[in-house]
Formats: structure tokens, sequence, C-alpha cells
């Protein structure tokens, strides 16, 4: 008869996700030669421990159910995992969710860390927009309006990021968008200009340079740039001499024609020598404004680059861990000189 000393209960209780129960109880009796740990610790061991050390269990009398039960039933890997298997060894109870499970939650920013996260975007943001305000103002004073508007658009983005307009310039890029489309007038009312200069047709000539002083005006004022409208006041100049001189001209040989009519020929021949004199100073005043001509009268102030663009890389806050870099390179092509 075994040692009623020697003998140990164990309960484990299961509980299903259902909230069912099953209840099982374990009867072991230690040998006597056996050493100080019982057989319901070393069969807690071997289902609850880390695996360091594996044991055998040798036999066990349960007292319901039969043993094949008894396997079937004890507590799976995913239901320690999960932590929901009730046991009691003696007359101590462990409780489910005793068996530690490691943590696995996502870890959550603190206040402190979301702030400086914050505070290193809207820093980059403003850095971005600077950049992008220091090249638009670059490309203003080259008179590449239309590159301008670019950057421009791209700073005003950059600083309502930012939440902070204070780095950006007078000209709004609607402006430097109309500032680029006068220029685009300007430059086609100079074509017209050079085809009425080739035709002979001064006075309409001098209305194209005209209007297109006034579209070259009406683009540096919207810019914020410098006056380029020298070149056009130029060419206005010369072609008014031009067309004073052609209308000269004319005079003269309507007076030739009258004297010959009149059978003054000396006097025809004057006044037919004199329309000459016009037309050939007409003709070199014309060349002086045609902008096709190698004799063009050059104004270097009214030069201006165009063709060029700006594009502004993704802004990067880095922010790592305390660690913020706020670079955000752009580029710019500043483009060729133009008139």
């Amino acid at each position: 008869m075994p040692n009623e000393d020697n003998v140990e209960n164990m309960t484990i209780t299961e509980t299903a996700p259902d909230g069912t129960q099953t209840v099982i109880e374990i009867s072991t009796t230690k040998p006597d030669d056996a050493d100080d740990k019982t057989l319901i610790e070393e069969v807690f061991d071997a289902v609850f421990d880390d695996g360091a050390e594996d044991y055998e269990v040798g036999s066990a009398d349960v007292d319901e159910p039969g043993d094949s039960e008894m396997y079937q039933t004890l507590p799976t890997a995913d239901e320690i995992n999960m932590n929901s298997v009730e046991f009691s060894i003696g007359q101590e109870t462990f409780p489910a969710g005793y068996v530690n499970t490691p943590d696995t939650t996502p870890a959550v920013e603190t206040s402190d860390e979301v702030a400086a996260a914050a505070e290193a975007e809207q820093t980059a943001h403003a850095e971005a927009a600077r950049d992008a305000q220091a090249a638009a103002d670059d490309l203003i004073d080259r008179g590449d309006y239309a590159a301008a508007a670019e950057a421009r658009a791209t700073a005003e983005d950059e600083a309502y990021a930012a939440g902070d307009d204070s780095m950006l310039g007078s000209s709004s890029s609607g402006d430097l968008e109309n500032a680029a489309y006068q220029q685009e007038t300007a430059a086609e009312y100079r074509d017209q200009q050079a085809e009425h200069i080739a035709s002979g047709d001064y006075e309409a000539a001098k209305q194209d340079a005209q209007n297109a002083a006034y579209a070259t005006e009406d683009a540096d004022w919207r810019a914020g740039g410098d006056d380029h409208s020298g070149q056009s006041d130029r060419d206005v100049s010369n072609l008014d001499w031009a067309a004073w001189d052609q209308k000269n001209a004319d005079s003269s040989r309507q007076d030739a024609a009258w004297y010959a009519e009149h059978d003054l020929p000396d006097a025809a021949a004057a006044s037919a020598d004199q329309a000459g004199v016009y037309d050939a100073r007409a003709d070199d005043f014309a060349d002086q404004a045609d902008p096709t001509s190698a004799g063009y009268d050059y104004d270097p102030s009214s030069a201006v680059e165009s063709g060029g663009s700006y594009d502004a890389a993704d802004v990067d806050t880095g922010f790592d861990a305390g660690t913020v870099d706020s670079s955000a390179a752009s580029t710019y092509d500043p483009g060729t000189d133009d008139v």
C-alpha cells in the first residue's frame, strides 16, 4: 500500500473560448527513493517550463476520466500561450493568466516624441520654403518670370505646410505667371515688329515696338523685377525717326511729280534726290530697330533669361530619435539669355 504522505493531487481546469470548463484531476504517488521534486511539480514543469530541461512523465493514477483522455485533455501549447488554463497543485490554485507571455503591444509614441516630430516637419517645410523663395528671387533678377513662378509656387506650398509665410516675397506665383504671359506677349509684338520692318511699314513697326514696351513694363511691374523695357523704348525711338523720314521721302516724291507736271525738271530732280536721302535715312533707322539685323541697336540692360525651370526635391523631415535633417535640396535651371 503506498505511503499516504507520498500521495499528491493535481487539478487542472481548462476554460474554453465559449466559457465551458473541463476539469482534470490527477493523483500521483511519489516513490520512496525519488528525489525531493514531486511528480506533479515535474508535470507542471514539463507543461509550463520554457523547455530548459525535458522530463518524461512515468506513470500517473488518474481518477477520471481514463489515461488516454487525460493526455487528450491536457492543455495544449496554444492554450498555454493564450494564458487560458487554470490549475492547482495541492492546496494552491493558479488562475488563468499566471503564465507569463511576451508583451507584443506596439510601442506608443510619447507626447514629447510626437511634438518633436511635428516640430521637425514644420522646420523642414519652412527651410524648403526659404530655399524656393530664394530661387524665385534669383530667377526674377535674371528676368525668367516663368521659372520664377514655378519656384514661388513651391515656396507657397511649403510655407503653407510650415504654417509660416514670413519668408515669402511680395510677388505671388499668380503675379509671376501673369508677368511671364506679358513677356510672351512682348515677344510676339517684337516678331511683328520685324515683319513690318521687312515689309517697309515703319509706322506699323513703331506701334509694335510701343506695344512690346508696354507689355514688358507690365511684366516687370508684376514680377517686382528690374525694368527691361529699354530695348523696346530704343526701338520706338529709331522707328519713330524711320517713319518720319519715310513720310518725308513720300512728300519729296510727291513734290518731284508736281514739278515734273509743271515742266520744272530741275526742281523735280532735286525733290527726287531728297526723297532718296529720306528713304536711306529711314531704312537706316529701321535697321537699328530690327531684332534680326546685324545693325540692331542693342540695349544690354533689357536682356533677360528664358527657358529655365525649378525642380523641388521631396521634403525629408529626417526625424529619427531626436535627429533632424531639414535639408531639402532644390535645383533650378536658369535657361538662356533673351531680349
